[in-house]
Formats: C-alpha cells, sequence, structure tokens
C-alpha cells in the first residue's frame, strides 16, 4: 500500500509539472509559427494582419519578475487591462535574468521598463523547477498545481503576467525583489483581448497551497478560445 501511494503522488506531480511546462511549449510553438508565417510571400493587406500575430508573442533575454509561484494581496485600488477594470492585486516576486515569455499586446517594447529606468521591471514567464520563494526566498522546487477559484476573500487568481513592478532597495537572502501590480481574475490567455475569470473555472499555478490570489491563469481550450475571438 505504501509504495502503491508513493507511486501515485509520483504520477500526480509528474502529471502537474506537465502542465506547466505545455504552457511554455505551446507559447513557443506559437511563436515559432509567427516566426516561420513571416517569411511567407504575402500581399500588403495580408502582411498588415499579419503583423498583428506578429505583434502577440515574442521573446525576452534580460531582467524580468517572476511571479509564478507568488501569491497577491489586494492593494484596495482598480486596474485597467486592455479596456476593462480589475481589482488591483499586489505580488511579491523574484527578479530573474534569462529568457522570457511577453505578450506584447501589453507591452509594445519588453526592452524599455514601465519608467524606462532601472528601479522597475516587467513581469514575464518562463518555466522553472526552482525559483526562489516567499517567506526565507530561498530557492526551492517549484510545485505546480490547479485550484478552483472561489468567491471567498483570497479565493481568486491574479494575472502577472506582462505587468508592471518596482524593485524593491533590499535584497532578502541575496535575491533582488520587486512589487508586482495586475489584475485579479483576469486571464493571461487569449492574449489580444482582456478575459475575466469567474468562480468555479479552475487555475493552475506554482505559488503554494493556502496562498491568496495565486499568481497563475487558466488555460482555456480550443472551443473556449473561439468564443472569445467572437
Amino acid at each position: 500500500m505504501v509504495h502503491a501511494r508513493y507511486f501515485n503522488q509520483q504520477q500526480t506531480y509528474l502529471y502537474k509539472n506537465k502542465i506547466m511546462k505545455k504552457i511554455l511549449f505551446t507559447l513557443i510553438t506559437l511563436f515559432t509559427i509567427v516566426i516561420l508565417n513571416s517569411c511567407k510571400n504575402v500581399t500588403k493587406e495580408e502582411k498588415k494582419e499579419e503583423s498583428k500575430h506578429q505583434r502577440a508573442l515574442g521573446l525576452f533575454h534580460g531582467k524580468f519578475a517572476f511571479c509564478g509561484a507568488s501569491p497577491a494581496t489586494l492593494t484596495g485600488k482598480t486596474i485597467v487591462v486592455q479596456g476593462k477594470t480589475f481589482l488591483e492585486g499586489c505580488a511579491t516576486c523574484p527578479v530573474m535574468e534569462g529568457t522570457a515569455v511577453v505578450n506584447t499586446f501589453l507591452v509594445g517594447n519588453p526592452y524599455i521598463t514601465p519608467d524606462s529606468t532601472n528601479k522597475t521591471v516587467w513581469s514575464y514567464f518562463w518555466y522553472y523547477d526552482s525559483v526562489p520563494q516567499a517567506p526565507t526566498w530561498q530557492n526551492l522546487p517549484t510545485v505546480n498545481r490547479t485550484f478552483t477559484i472561489t468567491q471567498t476573500s483570497g479565493g481568486g487568481m491574479s494575472n502577472m503576467w506582462c505587468m508592471p513592478c518596482e524593485i524593491l532597495p533590499n535584497k532578502i537572502n541575496g535575491v533582488t525583489l520587486a512589487k508586482c501590480y495586475g489584475p485579479i481574475n483576469e486571464m493571461a490567455f487569449p492574449m489580444r483581448q482582456s478575459v475575466r475569470a469567474f468562480p468555479g473555472e479552475t487555475s493552475v499555478t506554482q505559488a503554494p497551497i493556502g496562498a491568496t490570489y495565486p499568481v497563475g491563469t487558466i488555460i482555456p481550450d480550443a472551443d473556449s478560445t473561439e468564443t472569445y475571438k467572437k
């Protein structure tokens, strides 16, 4: 029985680990398709339409905040994302340096910081097996999980992809941190418009169990994506 339970736990972990890797693989695949399509010989009107798709997704290399394993708290303010108003959340996130995926519908030039100084960064996404995590900010393994959005206080999700962050002046445990500000119950996908998340829907996150407003997103299926386009 013990061996069977351990095997089941391992299988569950591997399945959840595949969820986050699938997100990253999907984003990179989309980016690759965009690049390949840009090489085709098309008309001016087709190029104009295609450019919209090219601006939707990009790769970045540099400093950014990673919020995938962070909780968030309400600020008491609201934030507007692509024309829609949401409650605003704040998440403390480690500042990383490397490659990341960007929604350039939200960040037109990913290399220009929110205030054009080195005091701020944007929050971007990449897959990590381990990242510095609160409260000690030691580098710990990421645990991928899903959770159901609820109406209770702290039971929603927060979206911190391509959101503005203020770099904090003091490092903790050698880690540079940033406070990032993003919407509560707003989905990271689709990228070309803002879509509200509702109680009962399932989100994926790396934030620990019990975290308030975990940073994450709902992964839409093909049917829901078509609905969003209408």
